[in-house]
């Protein structure tokens, strides 16, 4: 498919989904520059706790087309966390969104709430050395998009997501809403991979709703 046909079935079903308030295609100069936000971004601290990696946003940016969403409070983008922590390739700690799997994990011992939904798992890292001493790391993995669905049901597409860090979401809202920033308003990158055998996307979560 070519991409004048599948930018205009991506912007006809992304305007369908509840909570998206606008959505463009997303630059390929302005690919670079988020990249560049993004990494600079990664070479600081998060609130002091260690190092933060978006690699979801570099998948993203890396798929056959990419497209801004400006988003308010009614988008849900499901389960998957949007950021977790990571030892190795093991998962120690992750933003949980399913209330059911919240009030289960605030009985059990070996888990402690970092925030009122982020989770650390005691016996699988100590907690902040092993941050503090780069053994761990944040990383705000791509989100699967299974809340978009493309009409033409023959194409072979992939479709993911990820959020921006803080001065890629200024950025994104100055080049394509005008600079529009009124409260509960946010932007996220979706990316559409239209041959998954060039790209290989693992799920990076698999959420329990």
């Amino acid at each position: 498919m070519d991409i004048i046909n599948l930018n205009e079935m991506m912007l006809k079903a992304l305007h369908k989904i509840k909570g998206i308030v606008n959505v463009h295609p997303l630059s390929e100069g302005d690919r670079k520059i988020i990249l560049d936000i993004e990494q600079d971004a990664e070479n600081k601290s998060l609130m002091g706790l260690g190092k933060v990696v978006n690699t979801g946003v570099r998948k993203v940016l890396n798929c056959d087309a990419v497209y801004v969403a400006l988003t308010d409070m009614n988008f849900d983008q499901g389960c998957s966390p949007s950021l977790i922590v990571k030892k190795g390739e093991e998962i120690v700690g992750e933003e949980i969104r399913d209330k059911d799997r919240i009030a289960q994990l605030s009985d059990q011992k070996d888990v402690w709430f970092l925030h009122k939904n982020f989770v650390i798992y005691k016996t699988r890292m100590t907690f902040p050395q092993d941050i503090m001493q780069k053994i761990c790391y944040f990383e705000t993995p791509h989100i699967p998009v299974d809340w978009c669905l493309l009409e033409d049901q023959t194409a072979n597409h992939t479709i993911i997501s990820s959020n921006p860090v803080m001065p890629s979401d200024v950025y994104l809202k100055k080049q394509y809403f005008n600079g529009l920033d009124e409260q509960g308003l946010g932007t996220i990158l979706i990316g559409v991979i239209s041959d998954s055998s060039r790209i290989a996307v693992k799920k990076p979560y698999e959420p329990d709703c």
